[in-house]
């Protein structure tokens, strides 16, 4: 059974370019992550025994590229969906 939900972002300055994966700089507006407790969605609606890391970009072309460079940098690999939110 999961335990209480909870969610944490963090907004950062931009995405940087990644000229090796083909991506281009993305600005602030669309640059954060947000990590869920408990939850597999944004708003806490799908308990999970786990935690989900949410990857915002500006959803151009690249940005399941980038969740996947993202991963790799931190030793890991993207597993979940993608999927478009309303901020």
């Amino acid at each position: 059974m999961a335990g209480t939900a909870a969610a944490v972002r963090w907004d950062l300055n931009a995405w940087p370019e990644v000229p090796e994966a083909g991506l281009a700089a993305v600005s602030q507006k669309y640059a954060y992550l947000t990590l869920t407790v408990n939850s597999l969605d944004l708003y806490q609606d799908e308990p999970s025994p786990d935690h989900t890391v949410h990857v915002h970009t500006n959803g151009a072309d690249g940005s399941e590229r980038r969740v996947e460079w993202l991963a790799q940098c931190v030793g890991g690999r993207a597993t979940g969906r993608v999927e478009s939110a309303p901020i």
